[in-house]
């Protein structure tokens, strides 16, 4: 009995050590992380060590608190900041300066693990990307951004917007990182880019709600001012594979793009000065053209189109040859399709234009065929209307044959054979070729 008492006591006397020893480990605890609260922080130490940490250029600070939850640090509010050379800027900011917690005492010097930025809106000039990259190779500290609204320039003008986005900076063994989750266009988008030894990096984009993902090897040349790689990407279930170069444009060549709509070689340049602009010359050997127009109807021509606001925001060039040759023109929020030419051996000529969209836009075309007839003849059509995609309707304006101006009833007749026998119900016939040429032999039948 005494044996037990003395051992339930001997217990008792070593919880009580445990508890006694935790309740101090706990009071140190707090008592370390709250000693900074009664530190001396002003902003010349605060700006004088971002400066020397991080080369960050830190102004307009308005109040400054001490937080140790969840982890120690410094609040700053009120503030901005620039990058070194002002390679960035960063305005309306909330920055955490966060502790190292094994020198959180020496206020002095205001050693930290990293910074966080919250809100604000952080400005980047293209001519400056380069000087960025070498930045993020420099630094040694953590930087993140939160809930920040992302401007991209050139020469002062805003070329795109990255709202809300999630920014973290990272340098760890060699190896730089950059990574930026937001919403461009008011679709989510995931970048991330890592810069290796050896003037190596890689790129990777990815637009979610587009199905666009993207991977980018790339190759730093001639001290940073030409750039080579590799891109491989898909874009709504279509593959993408080229190689590029980056000098004062973007050179692609060896370009292939397969999908289940299209079979294409394609090369050209993409210009960022003094707008961004594309000239891609192409070349398809297989397009599904029922597939194609369905992807065209719903991404132009219907009410919940989202592709309207990215196309009123991009000036190109394409350029086509091989099964069919003309050029395609987005300028000013419009398409113009010029110099088109269909079928080989009996060639359609045609020109069109996209200035209207959604479930009420329209196609306005110009149409230009030689019909033979008697082996020997041959007589010149003229046909001009409009088509509207979202209802497969082909709509004659005007009908010209050598000389001859088709009166309305006329007009209105052949409107409805082309309907009938050439559309039957799937605006994808226009180029079942069979049934076109069917249908212009009626003119001169």
């Amino acid at each position: 009995m005494n044996k037990n008492l003395n051992s339930i006591f001997k217990k008792k006397k070593i919880y009580k050590t445990i508890l006694y020893f935790l309740i101090f480990i706990v009071i140190i605890f707090f008592f370390y992380f709250s000693i900074p609260k009664f530190l001396n922080y002003t902003p010349e130490i605060i700006e004088r060590s971002l400066k020397k940490n991080s080369d960050i250029k830190i102004k307009n600070i308005l109040n400054i608190k001490y937080r140790f939850f969840p982890t120690p640090r410094l609040s700053v509010y009120g503030s901005s900041l620039e990058l070194e050379e002002n390679i960035l800027e960063v305005e309306d900011i909330e920055i955490d300066i966060i502790f190292n917690p094994l020198r959180i005492i020496n206020y002095k010097k205001l050693d930290y693990d990293s910074l966080l930025i919250r809100g604000g809106l952080t400005t980047i000039k293209i001519s400056k990307v380069n000087k960025l990259l070498n930045f993020i190779k420099k630094n040694k500290k953590k930087i993140n951004f939160k809930k920040n609204t992302i401007v991209i320039l050139q020469k002062n003008k805003k070329l795109f917007e990255v709202e809300n986005s999630i920014i973290k900076i990272n340098s760890k063994d060699n190896i730089q990182q950059l990574s930026i989750d937001g919403s461009l266009l008011s679709y989510k988008i995931i970048f991330f880019f890592e810069n290796k030894p050896e003037n190596l990096a890689n790129i990777t984009l990815k637009i979610p709600e587009l199905d666009i993902s993207t991977n980018i090897s790339l190759e730093k040349k001639n001290d940073f001012k030409t750039f080579e790689g590799l891109v491989n990407a898909v874009i709504l279930n279509n593959f993408f594979q080229f190689n590029f170069i980056i000098e004062e444009k973007v050179k692609i060549n060896n370009g292939f793009a397969r999908s289940k709509i299209i079979n294409s070689l394609f090369e050209g340049e993409l210009s960022f000065k003094p707008y961004f602009f594309f000239n891609l010359n192409l070349e398809p050997s297989i397009i599904n053209t029922e597939k194609f127009l369905s992807k065209v109807k719903k991404f132009l021509f219907s009410d919940e189109s989202r592709g309207i606001r990215t196309l009123k925001k991009i000036n190109g060039l394409l350029n086509f040859k091989d099964i069919f040759e003309g050029n395609i023109i987005f300028e000013n929020s419009e398409i113009l399709f010029q110099n088109f030419k269909t079928g080989k051996d009996t060639p359609i000529f045609f020109d069109a234009k996209i200035s209207e969209f959604g479930k009420k836009g329209t196609i306005q075309f110009n149409l230009l065929k030689d019909i033979k007839y008697k082996e020997k003849f041959t007589k010149e059509l003229k046909i001009s209307g409009f088509i509207t995609p979202s209802s497969s309707k082909v709509t004659f304006e005007k009908i010209l044959l050598d000389k001859e101006i088709f009166t309305v009833k006329k007009l209105k007749n052949y409107e409805e054979k082309f309907k009938s026998e050439v559309i039957d119900n799937s605006l994808s016939n226009i180029f079942d070729g069979k049934k076109i040429n069917n249908f212009f032999k009626k003119f001169v039948d």
